[in-house]
């Protein structure tokens, strides 16, 4: 979850899919842990997104990326 919450971050296109117990990533990127962990997550159980270039987004998540 935190690869699909790191690029739905930083708006990175690709295709995110996630339901309980399963998560797919087409596109997007695995989070940098140098010089710090990305500590942001998913808060919803399921959803879905598609990032298009040019920085826009069409998702069923609205909540926060932040740690609660």
């Amino acid at each position: 979850m935190r690869e699909i919450a790191y690029s739905m971050d930083l708006l990175i296109p690709g295709f995110y899919l996630w339901l309980p117990g399963i998560h797919i990533r087409f596109g997007g990127a695995v989070p940098d842990d140098q010089p710090y962990r990305y500590p942001g997550t998913i808060h919803s159980n399921t959803g879905m997104a598609l990032v298009l270039p040019g920085y826009k987004i069409l998702t069923t998540y609205n909540g926060s990326y932040d740690p609660q």
